[in-house]
Protein backbone atom coordinates (compact mmCIF):
# COMPACT_ATOMS: atom_id res chain seq x y z
CA UNK A 1 0.00 0.00 0.00
CA UNK A 2 1.29 3.75 -1.16
CA UNK A 3 1.02 6.61 1.03
CA UNK A 4 -2.58 8.06 1.46
CA UNK A 5 -3.95 4.56 1.21
CA UNK A 6 -3.63 4.41 -2.69
CA UNK A 7 -2.45 1.47 -4.62
CA UNK A 8 0.44 1.35 -6.56
CA UNK A 9 1.39 -1.57 -9.29
CA UNK A 10 4.68 -2.36 -10.17
CA UNK A 11 4.21 -1.73 -13.59
CA UNK A 12 2.12 0.03 -16.16
CA UNK A 13 -0.65 -1.81 -17.67
CA UNK A 14 0.62 -0.02 -20.72
CA UNK A 15 3.81 -0.31 -21.27
CA UNK A 16 4.92 -3.14 -23.73
CA UNK A 17 8.21 -3.82 -24.86
CA UNK A 18 9.77 -3.01 -28.37
CA UNK A 19 8.90 -6.64 -29.62
CA UNK A 20 5.85 -6.55 -28.12
CA UNK A 21 4.56 -3.47 -29.96
CA UNK A 22 6.34 -4.88 -33.25
CA UNK A 23 3.92 -8.34 -33.08
CA UNK A 24 0.56 -6.22 -32.53
CA UNK A 25 -0.02 -5.43 -35.50
CA UNK A 26 1.05 -8.73 -37.08
CA UNK A 27 -1.50 -10.29 -34.79
CA UNK A 28 -4.55 -8.00 -35.69
CA UNK A 29 -3.84 -8.46 -39.20
CA UNK A 30 -4.40 -12.12 -38.74
CA UNK A 31 -7.55 -12.01 -36.49
CA UNK A 32 -8.86 -9.37 -38.87
CA UNK A 33 -8.26 -11.51 -41.74
CA UNK A 34 -9.96 -14.89 -40.21
CA UNK A 35 -12.83 -13.29 -38.95
CA UNK A 36 -13.43 -12.18 -42.46
CA UNK A 37 -12.98 -15.27 -44.08
CA UNK A 38 -15.50 -16.98 -41.48
CA UNK A 39 -18.72 -14.84 -43.24
CA UNK A 40 -16.95 -15.55 -47.10
CA UNK A 41 -19.38 -17.53 -49.04
CA UNK A 42 -17.59 -21.07 -49.71
CA UNK A 43 -17.55 -23.22 -53.44
CA UNK A 44 -20.34 -25.93 -52.86
CA UNK A 45 -18.55 -29.30 -53.28
CA UNK A 46 -19.43 -31.05 -56.68
CA UNK A 47 -21.08 -33.92 -56.14
CA UNK A 48 -19.46 -37.31 -56.64
CA UNK A 49 -19.29 -38.44 -60.45
CA UNK A 50 -21.06 -41.35 -61.69
CA UNK A 51 -18.91 -44.35 -63.04
CA UNK A 52 -17.76 -43.36 -66.02
CA UNK A 53 -19.45 -44.81 -69.03
CA UNK A 54 -22.38 -46.28 -66.92
CA UNK A 55 -25.36 -45.47 -66.79
CA UNK A 56 -28.75 -46.63 -63.99
CA UNK A 57 -30.70 -48.96 -66.18
CA UNK A 58 -33.85 -47.62 -65.94
CA UNK A 59 -34.75 -49.41 -68.77
CA UNK A 60 -33.48 -52.95 -70.15
CA UNK A 61 -32.12 -50.77 -73.33
CA UNK A 62 -29.30 -49.52 -70.64
CA UNK A 63 -28.10 -52.37 -69.42
CA UNK A 64 -27.06 -53.70 -72.94
CA UNK A 65 -25.24 -49.88 -73.69
CA UNK A 66 -23.68 -50.52 -70.04
CA UNK A 67 -22.34 -53.92 -70.78
CA UNK A 68 -20.88 -52.66 -73.97
CA UNK A 69 -19.56 -50.17 -72.39
CA UNK A 70 -17.52 -51.62 -70.10
CA UNK A 71 -15.85 -53.94 -72.27
CA UNK A 72 -14.64 -51.34 -73.92
CA UNK A 73 -13.72 -49.27 -71.25
CA UNK A 74 -12.11 -52.48 -69.55
CA UNK A 75 -14.24 -51.56 -66.06
CA UNK A 76 -14.79 -54.51 -64.18
CA UNK A 77 -17.07 -51.98 -61.70
CA UNK A 78 -19.31 -51.43 -64.32
CA UNK A 79 -19.43 -55.08 -65.77
CA UNK A 80 -20.67 -56.20 -62.40
CA UNK A 81 -23.37 -53.71 -61.82
CA UNK A 82 -24.89 -55.06 -65.35
CA UNK A 83 -25.21 -58.22 -63.41
CA UNK A 84 -28.18 -58.25 -60.86
CA UNK A 85 -27.34 -58.36 -57.19
CA UNK A 86 -29.69 -59.92 -54.20
CA UNK A 87 -28.14 -57.31 -52.20
CA UNK A 88 -29.66 -54.62 -53.93
CA UNK A 89 -33.20 -55.86 -54.05
CA UNK A 90 -32.65 -58.03 -57.26
CA UNK A 91 -32.90 -61.67 -57.83
CA UNK A 92 -29.36 -64.14 -57.71
CA UNK A 93 -27.59 -64.12 -60.86
CA UNK A 94 -27.10 -67.59 -62.90
CA UNK A 95 -25.05 -68.21 -66.21
CA UNK A 96 -25.72 -71.17 -68.13
CA UNK A 97 -22.33 -71.78 -70.31
CA UNK A 98 -22.21 -72.80 -74.01
CA UNK A 99 -22.51 -77.07 -74.40
CA UNK A 100 -18.63 -77.55 -75.23
CA UNK A 101 -17.34 -76.50 -71.75
CA UNK A 102 -20.39 -77.45 -69.44
CA UNK A 103 -18.09 -79.91 -67.30
CA UNK A 104 -15.28 -77.56 -66.55
CA UNK A 105 -18.30 -75.20 -65.23
CA UNK A 106 -20.02 -77.55 -63.02
CA UNK A 107 -16.58 -77.87 -60.98
CA UNK A 108 -16.81 -74.37 -60.60
CA UNK A 109 -19.42 -73.19 -59.00
CA UNK A 110 -20.26 -70.31 -61.41
CA UNK A 111 -21.52 -66.86 -60.06
CA UNK A 112 -21.61 -63.07 -59.97
CA UNK A 113 -18.44 -62.85 -58.35
CA UNK A 114 -16.33 -65.25 -61.25
CA UNK A 115 -18.03 -62.96 -63.50
CA UNK A 116 -16.35 -60.23 -61.85
CA UNK A 117 -13.09 -62.19 -61.23
CA UNK A 118 -12.74 -63.74 -65.09
CA UNK A 119 -13.27 -60.10 -66.25
CA UNK A 120 -10.63 -58.73 -64.27
CA UNK A 121 -7.86 -61.41 -64.42
CA UNK A 122 -8.71 -60.70 -68.72
CA UNK A 123 -8.22 -57.20 -68.16
CA UNK A 124 -4.55 -57.66 -66.70
CA UNK A 125 -4.00 -59.39 -69.40
CA UNK A 126 -4.97 -56.94 -71.78
CA UNK A 127 -3.13 -55.76 -75.19
CA UNK A 128 -2.51 -51.49 -74.35
CA UNK A 129 -2.51 -51.13 -78.06
CA UNK A 130 -6.02 -51.90 -78.66
CA UNK A 131 -9.62 -51.92 -77.68
CA UNK A 132 -12.16 -54.60 -76.68
CA UNK A 133 -15.56 -54.29 -78.91
CA UNK A 134 -18.41 -56.88 -78.26
CA UNK A 135 -20.53 -56.37 -81.53
CA UNK A 136 -24.05 -57.50 -81.46
CA UNK A 137 -26.12 -58.44 -84.65
CA UNK A 138 -29.61 -59.95 -85.23
CA UNK A 139 -30.96 -58.57 -82.25
CA UNK A 140 -34.68 -59.49 -81.10
CA UNK A 141 -36.70 -57.11 -79.14
CA UNK A 142 -37.11 -56.96 -75.88
CA UNK A 143 -39.82 -60.11 -75.03
CA UNK A 144 -41.95 -60.20 -71.92
CA UNK A 145 -41.09 -62.87 -69.86
CA UNK A 146 -44.80 -63.83 -68.12
CA UNK A 147 -47.68 -61.85 -67.54
CA UNK A 148 -45.83 -59.55 -65.07
CA UNK A 149 -43.72 -56.41 -66.72
CA UNK A 150 -40.56 -56.88 -64.01
CA UNK A 151 -38.59 -59.33 -66.39
CA UNK A 152 -37.76 -59.45 -70.32
CA UNK A 153 -35.77 -61.55 -72.45
CA UNK A 154 -32.79 -60.39 -75.08
CA UNK A 155 -31.70 -62.66 -77.86
CA UNK A 156 -28.20 -61.63 -80.17
CA UNK A 157 -25.71 -62.93 -81.95
CA UNK A 158 -22.34 -61.66 -80.74
CA UNK A 159 -18.81 -61.28 -81.59
CA UNK A 160 -16.26 -60.38 -78.75
CA UNK A 161 -12.62 -59.18 -79.73
CA UNK A 162 -10.44 -58.60 -76.78
CA UNK A 163 -6.91 -58.42 -77.90
CA UNK A 164 -4.88 -60.16 -75.10
CA UNK A 165 -1.56 -61.77 -74.32
CA UNK A 166 -2.90 -65.07 -73.02
CA UNK A 167 -6.44 -66.00 -74.09
CA UNK A 168 -8.37 -66.23 -77.24
CA UNK A 169 -8.58 -62.83 -79.10
CA UNK A 170 -12.27 -63.69 -80.31
CA UNK A 171 -15.13 -65.50 -79.76
CA UNK A 172 -18.68 -65.73 -81.02
CA UNK A 173 -22.23 -67.50 -80.51
CA UNK A 174 -25.28 -66.13 -79.75
CA UNK A 175 -26.82 -65.28 -76.19
CA UNK A 176 -30.05 -64.89 -73.90
CA UNK A 177 -29.72 -62.82 -71.72
CA UNK A 178 -32.81 -62.62 -68.95
CA UNK A 179 -33.54 -59.31 -67.38
CA UNK A 180 -35.38 -57.91 -64.44
CA UNK A 181 -35.34 -54.86 -62.13
CA UNK A 182 -34.98 -54.71 -58.71
CA UNK A 183 -36.64 -53.01 -55.90
CA UNK A 184 -35.48 -49.91 -56.76
CA UNK A 185 -36.55 -50.08 -60.53
CA UNK A 186 -32.99 -50.63 -61.86
CA UNK A 187 -32.65 -53.12 -64.74
CA UNK A 188 -30.41 -55.84 -64.64
CA UNK A 189 -29.09 -59.37 -66.25
CA UNK A 190 -30.76 -61.99 -63.86
CA UNK A 191 -29.77 -65.11 -65.99
CA UNK A 192 -27.36 -65.33 -68.94
CA UNK A 193 -27.39 -68.22 -71.13
CA UNK A 194 -24.65 -68.93 -73.84
CA UNK A 195 -24.95 -71.19 -76.99
CA UNK A 196 -22.12 -72.52 -79.33
CA UNK A 197 -22.14 -71.32 -82.96
CA UNK A 198 -19.01 -73.00 -84.56
CA UNK A 199 -15.79 -71.49 -82.52
CA UNK A 200 -14.57 -70.84 -79.22
CA UNK A 201 -17.92 -68.43 -77.31
CA UNK A 202 -17.41 -66.45 -74.49
CA UNK A 203 -18.07 -69.34 -72.00
CA UNK A 204 -14.75 -70.62 -73.30
CA UNK A 205 -13.36 -67.01 -72.52
CA UNK A 206 -14.38 -67.04 -69.40
CA UNK A 207 -13.41 -70.01 -67.79
CA UNK A 208 -9.96 -70.11 -69.10
CA UNK A 209 -9.71 -66.92 -67.64
CA UNK A 210 -10.74 -67.89 -63.94
CA UNK A 211 -8.42 -71.11 -64.24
Amino acid sequence: MARGGSVIFPFSLFTFSPFVLYLLPLIFNILFISGCDIFQTRTPQQPQQEQSGFIPATTPDQVITNLENAIETESADNYLSCLSDPATGGRAFSFVPSSDVVQQFLSLNWNRNSEYTYFKDLVAQSSKSATPVLTLSSQSPFQPLGSSNDSVLFSANYVLQWPNNMYPQQVQGSLQLHLGHNTGGIWSIYLWIDSQTDSLTWSDLKVRAIQ
